[in-house]
């Protein structure tokens, strides 16, 4: 299901942002090779004094003041741009990253939780910053010093700048002992982190049955156990990490003392001045110090690996195997001719079905929990994609179809609602533009109307998280709104009047029943025998597959299976 491309997603970001990765690096070099010629500045200080040059001390004094402000004027440019860089660089993983998201057919979206998502745009993201974008611009900086200060050393003293290379040999031995041991406990840490998002999640999502069954002590339990395992893990990381920094700022101490006792020894056979003694320590700091940054930095460039790997995977999802670019369209049926389908292939939920929904005529599907009736509707509106058989719109069968345009055709009221935290307003019309009179029109449909002008604030009334300040019913019928103001051809009720009560229920169903062109599927546990014989056809469903089907009153008269299930429910 996944398009893999060969760069991951941080190299297609800088490739997209050539201009600000160029402007980042000039003030880079500019403001590290500033600095590093700090060494030559000190050192002419410190021989003019020696010597008592005071007009010379003078002059060196104002060069070094409007030098340093120089140094601090591009620091500023460099630290600018470098921030930047990595505000949009984590600006576009993060929506390149939902994007991918949100292409994923239902099927592969149902592989991780909504708390892993939320954890891979989040706490993902933020590992990718500390453990890649920082390190990255570090290492480019620290290079350009250490390149810079190894320079002025070879122009002090070449003697001593050899010396100094085989000690810094010795340093580049730590990132190839920690970088593998840093990816496999960082990939482990993103792991925990997911986990750890999930629980928390799971937690605050059931915070009324917590509260209303006394079970405050295995919420904390399960939290601070949570935790804790997290914690090891990011402790785990850190003491690689940890043991990473100390053996190179070992080394890094290390090629300072032998800078400074090389540098004695010249002074004292002559062959230097105590000038270069100054210099010679100030650049070897900036040999020293770089080095030590950079072998620090590599190891977190290893471990972000498998994070990247994931997000470029999320980021360039694509939907393998519902390719098609064919507009769907229902003027005849829809034919679904021995489908077969399961979720975790041990049983079929869906196990040889075959049947007609013809354009314009009205359908209940009926039948005990758990016998496959929603699993039918998500495999019609392209759900999923692993299944046996064929389902075909009038003629094209539904792989060759855009599915895209699939959800233009039809529209699927769930028994779940969802809400976003908006308006009563954007909740039916999500942000598309329709007329005051199609508004008006799917409230009154929908028995929406009614309460919606007992409101203060009436369709500016915020529906709160997930409908938090709306009752079920309430949401239901903005649901039903949501739907009819579309007036597509094809509408399925999937328990959608389930949480209203009898009278509205009724009503609305009963409006979209007379509806003439209306293509409606419902599933439903009402047993009105009123609304029942208003469909043209009922088809009750047992373990995946049709077991009757025809009008209420044949089936009745039939007095089988679907007879015992009305009269049983009634």
């Amino acid at each position: 299901m996944l398009h893999v491309s060969k760069e991951d997603i941080m190299n297609q970001f800088l490739k997209e942002n050539k201009f600000l990765l160029f402007v980042t690096v000039l003030f880079t070099v500019v403001s590290s090779l500033s600095y590093v010629f700090i060494a030559i500045v000190l050192q002419k200080i410190l021989d003019i004094a020696v010597i008592g040059d005071k007009k010379g001390f003078l002059t060196t004094m104002i060069f070094s003041l409007f030098y340093f402000l120089f140094i601090g004027i591009f620091a500023y440019l460099q630290e600018l741009c470098s921030k930047r860089f990595i505000c949009n660089a984590l600006r576009s993983v993060r929506t390149k990253t939902f994007e991918g998201i949100e292409r994923r057919s239902t099927e592969d979206f149902e592989k991780y939780q909504t708390s892993e998502y939320l954890s891979f745009i989040t706490n993902d993201v933020k590992l990718l910053e500390d453990n890649y974008l920082i390190p990255l611009l570090e290492i480019l900086q620290y290079t350009i010093v250490f390149i810079a200060s190894l320079a002025v050393m070879i122009y002090f003293s070449l003697i001593i700048t050899v010396c100094v290379i085989f000690a810094v040999l010795l340093m580049f031995i730590v990132p190839g002992v920690f970088g593998g041991i840093m990816a496999k406990r960082q990939e482990a840490y993103s792991e925990k982190l997911a986990d750890f998002t999930g629980h928390v999640k799971d937690l605050l999502s059931g915070f009324e049955v917590i509260k209303s069954y006394g079970m405050k002590r295995y919420a904390l339990s399960r939290f601070e156990k949570s935790s804790i395992q997290t914690i090891n893990a990011k402790y785990s990381v850190d003491k690689t990490a940890a043991a990473n920094d100390a053996l190179s700022m070992l080394l890094a101490v290390f090629l300072q003392v032998v800078v400074i006792f090389l540098s004695a020894y010249f002074i004292m056979t002559g062959r230097v001045t105590p000038g270069v003694l100054l210099g010679m320590t100030q650049a070897s700091g900036n040999l020293a110090n770089p080095l030590l940054m950079i072998l620090g930095s590599i190891p977190k460039l290893k471990s972000v690996k498998p994070i990247i790997k994931r997000l470029k995977n999320l980021s360039e999802y694509q939907e393998r195997r519902f390719i098609g670019k064919t507009a769907p369209s229902l003027n005849k049926k829809i034919s679904i001719d021995h489908l077969k389908f399961s979720y975790d292939s041990s049983r079929n939920v869906i196990d040889g079905l075959s049947l007609n929904i013809e354009q314009g005529k009205k359908y209940a599907l009926v039948g005990r929990s758990g016998c496959g009736k929603s699993t039918l509707i998500r495999l019609i509106t392209g759900c999923y994609s692993k299944y046996e058989g064929t389902i075909r719109y009038d003629d094209t069968d539904l792989g060759d179809l855009d599915l895209r345009k699939i959800t233009e055709l039809s529209s699927v009221i769930h028994q779940n609602i969802y809400m976003f935290n908006e308006s009563i307003y954007h909740n039916i019309c999500l942000h598309q533009e329709f007329t005051d009179h199609q508004l008006e029109e799917a409230l009154e449909a929908s028995g929406s109307a009614g309460f919606i002008s007992q409101m203060a604030d009436g369709l500016s009334h915020i529906a709160g998280e997930n409908g938090a300040n709306l009752s079920g019913g309430q949401k239901q019928r903005i649901a039903v709104a949501r739907a009819l103001i579309r007036h597509k051809p094809f509408l399925i009720l999937d328990e959608g009047t389930s949480a209203v009560d009898m009278q509205t229920a009724y009503d609305i169903e009963t409006r979209l029943l007379k509806l003439k062109g209306l293509t409606l599927v419902t599933i439903t546990h009402n047993m009105n025998a009123d609304i029942f014989k208003m469909y043209d056809e009922i088809i009750y469903m047992e373990d995946g597959r049709i077991s009757e089907q025809g009008s209420f009153q044949e089936l009745m008269e039939a007095n089988k299976r679907f007879r015992d299930f009305f009269e049983l429910k009634k």
